[in-house]
């Protein structure tokens, strides 16, 4: 059976996107999951917390509550995920966040769902600014310099993935989006899912991008599915 490894900043596993992961990746594919902080006390965690002008990043620990990580603590815990997936014998491995990284240490095909979103977008032209939702007030700064790195004059909302049931919040992150004329949506985490992207295209009038479901489809791509 073809071996896929699912790497998380936070902790394994993904209840929340793996399952819509595995429907498109289909059920002839043994998913593997690792976390950066599997094994991690709170402590141990605690003291990964962002500093200085470190990228801020927000994750799921395994009990469901979300965590702030600085991008800079996390990379050789992800390295070493990717490494010890590789050595269980996947055929690829894809890492379920959004953050820019640096090139990182792979022995065999690595998915990064930034470069993935930014390859589509540079490739798709679409009427408007393009919207980028964010998961915190914290993260709007550096998301937006980020974007307008790459190129995009974007207009950025904040909306936690994991506080999405609140529809309020979503009402008030599409209104945003609605009135800054967006013609494009990119949900800017891996932890947003299907059913607020329905929500945020129909109250926005404009489609939207699910990072991870983007992963699962270039994924069955390159296994040939």
């Amino acid at each position: 059976m073809t071996r896929v490894g699912l790497i998380t900043v936070g902790q394994s596993p993904r209840t929340d996107v793996v399952p819509d992961m595995a429907a498109i990746l289909g059920g002839d594919v043994d998913i593997i999951e690792a976390g950066a902080l599997d094994g991690l006390s709170r402590a141990q965690i605690d003291a990964l917390a962002p500093e200085g002008d470190d990228e801020i990043l927000v994750t799921r620990l395994a009990d469901g509550a979300s965590v702030f990580v600085g991008k800079t603590h996390v990379i050789p815990l992800i390295e070493r995920r990717i490494a010890a997936l590789e050595d269980r014998g996947v055929t690829l491995n894809a890492l379920l966040c959004t953050g820019a990284f640096p090139k990182l240490a792979a022995r065999r095909p690595l998915l990064e769902p930034q470069q993935l979103l930014l390859g589509l977008l540079r490739a798709m032209t679409f009427p408007g600014r393009l919207g980028v939702l964010t998961p915190s007030e914290r993260h709007v700064p550096q998301t937006d310099a980020r974007w307008r790195e790459s190129g995009f004059d974007a207009l950025v909302a904040p909306l936690s993935p994991y506080e999405e049931e609140d529809p309020a919040a979503v009402r008030r992150a599409a209104a945003a989006l609605r009135a800054g004329g967006v013609g494009l949506i990119v949900m800017d985490c891996i932890g947003f899912r299907r059913k607020t992207r329905d929500e945020i295209a129909h109250l926005a009038g404009a489609p939207a991008l699910v990072a991870n479901l983007l992963v699962a489809r270039v994924a069955t791509e390159l296994l040939g599915r």
